[in-house]
């Protein structure tokens, strides 16, 4: 990382003695400012509960754990993830925007004539649920009012308890709060999470059976699967995450924890989806959205996709997937067509009935 000049930094401390340490993690001054007074509110809250500390001490803290790399996130508490607020804790995932923009888009797939046709009891698994984001989101943003759906059913997964925790300290933060946008309690979501193991290797072939008897004694159907597993490769994450990543957010989250030998540093990043399409084939889910790290393994897991023949169209979705811009789709591989703008952020699957509830 190349070292600030002299000149930006002293005229960070001209402005305010703390933005020198901002600058570090920030880079730049506006985005050091706006951290800034973002940390000043937080400090302004701490105080409040704890009467022994001065704003001025809780600050000057909170800046000293964030130049030293210390996500925002984890210090203020929370992030937002689209409309919603979500409480974020060291040891689970940060959300992204990126990922709320893949799951608005399905959302908003759903807001036509033709997603009347949905079923009245509509089941999604998020799979590496993290947070519980992407769970709440969909329940938060799910057009009621446009579908017939009057049972939906959101179940996340994921292979952390302290993911779990938080994640169900989420769902009753929001559910409670600001519950999803009916008038009647029998079209609210019922979200809820759960412990489980995707992998089906030797050692955890425990954990992945228990998941796949949950899933059959709940109904043999799941007509949705929104996964963010975990995608980066090794060397990737040794090269190409930010020092941030690296030091302060889970490895498990990111980095596929396999115990097979001989793979390729590629081969270890995509390692997760076959699983999720071998699931997906279990429950008979009619669509599939999974969360990727680059344009490159969107395509290799969107041929990978195709290769099943059980899909009646796949996708790439992009950073942002909403983007028109007058662009048209073009093809990558053969079939796959590129929805929206920005780097490769999703591949995108459907087949049977979600024809009709998609307008394809």
């Amino acid at each position: 990382m190349p070292r600030l000049p002299r000149s930006l930094v002293a005229k960070a401390w001209r402005q305010d003695p703390l933005l020198p340490l901002l600058l570090r993690p920030c880079r730049d001054l506006g985005s050091a400012r706006c951290e800034l007074r973002w940390l000043k509110e937080h400090a302004a809250k701490v105080i409040k509960t704890a009467s022994n500390k001065t704003h001025k001490s809780v600050l000057h803290q909170l800046c000293k754990q964030r130049a030293r790399g210390k996500p925002l996130q984890y210090l203020i508490g929370s992030e937002y993830f689209g409309p919603i607020e979500i409480a974020c804790r060291p040891g689970v995932l940060i959300p992204r925007p990126e990922t709320a923009a893949s799951v608005t888009y399905l959302i908003e797939q759903f807001c036509h004539k033709k997603s009347a046709d949905l079923t009245e009891n509509l089941k999604v698994l998020d799979l590496c649920s993290g947070t519980g984001c992407i769970s709440l989101l969909f329940a938060h943003l799910f057009p009621f009012d446009q579908t017939k759906v009057s049972d939906l059913q959101v179940v996340g997964v994921d292979i952390s308890k302290t993911a779990l925790s938080l994640a169900n300290l989420n769902r009753q933060k929001l559910m409670d709060l600001e519950p999803t946008t009916t008038s009647t309690s029998a079209r609210r979501a019922e979200v809820e999470f759960i412990l489980g193991d995707l992998r089906s290797d030797d050692s955890s072939r425990t954990g992945y059976s228990d998941l796949m008897e949950f899933l059959r004694l709940e109904g043999p159907v799941w007509d949705i699967i929104i996964s963010n597993p975990p995608y980066i490769s090794p060397k990737a994450f040794n090269t190409d995450t930010t020092r941030s990543v690296r030091n302060f957010e889970p490895r498990l989250a990111l980095v596929p924890q396999i115990s097979q030998q001989g793979l390729s540093d590629e081969e270890h990043g995509d390692v997760f989806y076959p699983q999720l399409l071998e699931i997906a084939e279990h429950v008979s889910s009619k669509i599939l959205l999974m969360e990727v790290a680059d344009m490159a393994q969107a395509e290799r897991i969107a041929k990978v996709a195709k290769s099943w023949s059980k899909w009646d169209g796949v996708e790439i979705w992009c950073d942002e997937p909403a983007f028109d811009g007058h662009q048209k789709c073009s093809e990558v591989v053969e079939g796959v067509q590129v929805r929206g703008r920005g780097d490769g952020r999703s591949v995108f699957c459907w087949r049977g009935d979600a024809k009709i509830w998609l307008g394809k």
